[in-house]
C-alpha cells in the first residue's frame, strides 16, 4: 500500500507519533505536553506556538519544515564551526565575543569558498595567521560600525 502524506500539520504530528507507535499519552508525557493539547493539535483544533511546535518536533526526532511544510527533502546535514587555533588565541587576546569569533570564521568561509568541479563548496577554509585574522576583525569592526553609522560620506 503507497504511503499517503499528511497535508496538516495536526496530520503530520499524527503521523509521526503513529511511526513510533507511541499513544497519545506517551508521545504528551516525552513533549512535556499535555494529552488535550496533544490531541488538540493533531486533530487541527489548535495551532502550537513556537515554543509548543519546538517540544513537538524533539520528541518526534522530525524536523519543523516537516512539520509545517510537509518539506520532504534531506537538509544538508551542518558542519560543526571549528575555530582554528590562530583565531582562537586572537580573540583571547582581543577579548573578542563568540558571536563576533563565530562570524569571522564564517566571513572566511564565505570569501575564501572555491567552487569544485561539481558545484560543491569547499568547506576546509582557508588557513589564516594570528595577524590575518586581527586584520580581518579589524575590518569586521569598521563594517559594523559603518553600518550602524551609515555610508561614509566623502
Amino acid at each position: 500500500m503507497a504511503h499517503e502524506q499528511r497535508t496538516t500539520l495536526g496530520g503530520r504530528v499524527a503521523e509521526c507519533r503513529e511511526r513510533l507507535g507511541w499513544t497519545q499519552k506517551t508521545f504528551a508525557e516525552r513533549a512535556g505536553l499535555s494529552i488535550t493539547f496533544v490531541s488538540e493539535v493533531e486533530n487541527d483544533r489548535r495551532a502550537p506556538g513556537t515554543d509548543a511546535l519546538r517540544k513537538l518536533a524533539d520528541a518526534l526526532g522530525a524536523s519543523l519544515d516537516y512539520l509545517v511544510n510537509g518539506a520532504t527533502e534531506i537538509p544538508t546535514p551542518r558542519q560543526p564551526l571549528v575555530i582554528p587555533p590562530d583565531l582562537a588565541e586572537a580573540a583571547e587576546d582581543g577579548h573578542w565575543s563568540v558571536s563576533d569569533t563565530t562570524a569571522l570564521v564564517r566571513m572566511r568561509d564565505t570569501a575564501f569558498a572555491r567552487r569544485s568541479r561539481g558545484g560543491e563548496v569547499d568547506r576546509a577554509g582557508r588557513v589564516l595567521s594570528k595577524r590575518e585574522w586581527q586584520e580581518l576583525y579589524d575590518l569586521y569592526r569598521r563594517f559594523l560600525a559603518d553600518d550602524r553609522d551609515g555610508p561614509a560620506r566623502p
